[in-house]
């Protein structure tokens, strides 16, 4: 009997741990709860969203959340967090930063925009707002930090880059860390640790072998910290040039010859202190090789052919998601790739899509109608399209207020092609990149992208649209 009984208990016993850690391994894979509330004063019925980085290396952003305003400027949120990350409160296009973490509630106060400027909304100010965190006191640490941080680089900056004496910046690291210490939270600990980094590298307090031994070599990489993923950036930007490990030159054609990722590590490897290290190694091959796309001296299809590589081949899951997200960032609005189509009404209210206008080429202007330069372009668009009749379709995008305005101002003018309220699909500016008033851009008769952003119609717009047309009609007979 008492040997059953005893059974039965260490079964007990044994039923909770695993009970507790099938809890434990649920919220680590399948998030915990973050609850997020506020009022947008002055934004009813505006589009309310939580962004975040898939990856804070490439920056390929991901909606986390959505909803919108009621009339009264009110949102409420529930969604699933797995680790702690910086993000976006963003309204409308409009966003500013703060960090959430697993289990966590925010309570958001949202200013008015009272600004008077009405240019690019990427120009204007970020989002402004006040907010209180029931998140075990990490926003409010690491604000505390942000301005301490800050505030001494702001009164010692000639001190710290030109000054000989380093012991002014380890007094101050050692008053920051017996004010944090106390604070038991990783992340703000490596968001800490990684700003210090920073400085003793910019100070040049520590020289580039001392940082890679200390910070990096051997230590977790930190994907999710973006004290972390910012100084790796800056860092291995320059490090491999400066301590000239390898030449610009031996770079371009480990690139361009196409002999696969083992010959860009080769090239990292030649510094000896990354031997212990290949996820590292690989994570930095995939950094540089990435920001090469641009380069005039590199093959782009070179370049994703060895970011597919890592996807594809890497033993290490966290570097295939970088190389996937690189893939795809690097080709938004690349020629060739498919453009986003849109579902937007003209003043009659008649809706028009981009794929109704499939076998033209499509010039889309993106205007507001507070923008003189804007409407003054509206005739030059007018004489544009009458030099390739029949060819090319003008269509106009009007963000903004006093829709109607353009519209009577395109009527007296008699310029007959669709003019198109944004009203709530924002994102369409977003997805095209719109920085400014006006932009442009061309699209394919089959639906790609030829060219965005374009040159303005009085910057030779004409030679480019000429230019495109012969090419994809060569592209179409097979020449």
């Amino acid at each position: 009997m008492l040997m059953a009984i005893k059974t039965h208990y260490s079964t007990s016993i044994r039923s909770i741990f695993i009970l507790l850690f099938l809890v434990v391994l649920t919220e680590m894979f399948f998030g915990q709860q973050v609850k997020i509330s506020g009022i947008a004063n002055g934004s009813a019925n505006e589009l309310v969203r939580i962004i975040t980085f898939d990856d804070q290396y490439s920056r390929f952003e991901r909606t986390l959340a959505a909803t919108y305003t009621n009339d009264r400027g009110n949102f409420n949120l529930e969604f699933e967090a797995t680790q702690t990350t910086f993000a976006y409160l963003a309204v409308g296009l409009k966003r500013g930063e703060f960090y959430l973490s697993p289990n966590s509630s925010f309570q958001f106060s949202i200013l008015a925009d009272t600004t008077t400027y009405r240019g690019s909304i990427f120009d204007e100010l970020p989002l402004q707002f006040t907010y209180t965190a029931e998140d075990g006191g990490l926003s409010g640490a690491i604000g505390s930090f942000n301005i301490q941080y800050n505030t001494f680089l702001y009164q010692n900056a000639s001190k710290i880059y030109y000054g000989r004496n380093r012991e002014f910046i380890r007094e101050f690291e050692h008053t920051i860390h017996s004010q944090f210490d106390t604070v038991n939270n990783s992340y703000l600990k490596n968001y800490i640790r990684y700003s210090f980094a920073s400085l003793e590298w910019t100070s040049k307090m520590k020289d580039n072998d001392s940082i890679i031994s200390e910070y990096f070599i051997g230590e977790p990489i930190l994907y999710n910290n973006i004290q972390y993923t910012e100084f790796f950036t800056d860092f291995f930007k320059t490090y491999f040039i400066v301590d000239k490990v390898f030449s610009y030159h031996e770079l371009i054609e480990a690139i361009n010859l196409g002999s696969g990722m083992e010959n860009i590590k080769a090239l990292i490897l030649k510094s000896n202190s990354f031997n212990r290290d290949p996820q590292l190694v690989e994570l930095i091959a995939t950094m540089i090789i990435a920001k090469k796309y641009y380069n005039p001296d590199i093959k782009r299809n070179r370049v994703l052919s060895l970011l597919k590589e890592v996807e594809g081949n890497s033993k290490y899951p966290e570097n295939k998601k970088v190389a996937g997200n690189y893939i795809v960032k690097l080709q938004l609005l690349e020629s060739g790739t498919p453009a986003l189509s849109f579902s937007l009404a003209d003043v009659g209210n008649t809706r028009h899509s981009l794929s109704d206008y499939n076998g033209k080429f499509v010039l889309l202007s993106f205007i507001k109608p507070d923008c003189k330069i804007c409407l003054e372009h509206l005739g030059l668009l007018d004489e544009l399209a009458k030099q390739f009749p029949g060819k090319v379709q003008n269509i106009t995008v009007v963000y903004g207020e006093n829709f109607r305005d353009v519209v009577q101002y395109a009527y007296n003018r008699e310029l007959e092609w669709p003019f198109l309220k944004l009203e709530n699909d924002i994102l369409l500016l977003e997805a095209y990149n719109i920085r400014a008033y006006p932009s442009y851009v061309i699209i394919n008769p089959d639906g790609t992208i030829a060219m965005a952003t374009a040159p303005m119609p009085d910057e030779n717009l004409d030679l480019f649209l000429n230019r495109q047309i012969k090419r994809f009609e060569a592209g179409e007979s097979g020449e």
